[in-house]
């Protein structure tokens, strides 16, 4: 129901993306002090710290708005009735769980937990969102 898993997966990616920028001007450095020539992909390293620059003030951004739709989604989770539901939905919604890993947990079906979830977001997406 929320598109948590997603944001996360995004914000994973411009970490990875930021990583690979400062391996790269580190690279370029270690060049630079030894007085070899500069990357060939063109990028000087000025372009590269720009670019870290950019993409950590965009990944702040992402984790600002994150935490904040993580926490609406627990206030909207806990406010389910039927303490099934919310496990349920929390363990797959906020913790990221597979079905499989949450039956486990509750000493359950698959499919009994996947009606669960369908139950929950339904009542979800009708009444408190």
């Amino acid at each position: 129901m929320f598109d948590l898993r997603e944001k996360n997966n995004e914000i994973k990616r411009v970490q990875e993306w930021i990583e690979v920028l400062r391996a790269k001007a580190e690279s370029m450095t270690k060049c630079y002090a030894n007085d070899r020539v500069q990357s060939s992909s063109g990028d000087s390293l000025a372009d590269i710290m720009c670019m870290i620059v950019t993409l950590e003030e965009k990944l702040n951004g992402m984790v600002d708005d994150y935490a904040n739709d993580k926490a609406r989604a627990k206030k909207i989770i806990f406010s389910l009735n039927n303490e099934d539901w919310q496990d349920i939905v929390y363990m797959r919604d906020i913790e990221f769980k597979n079905f499989r890993e949450i039956a486990r947990q509750q000493e359950s079906s698959i499919e009994a937990v996947k009606q669960k979830y369908r139950r929950a977001t339904k009542y979800m997406k009708k009444h408190l969102t």
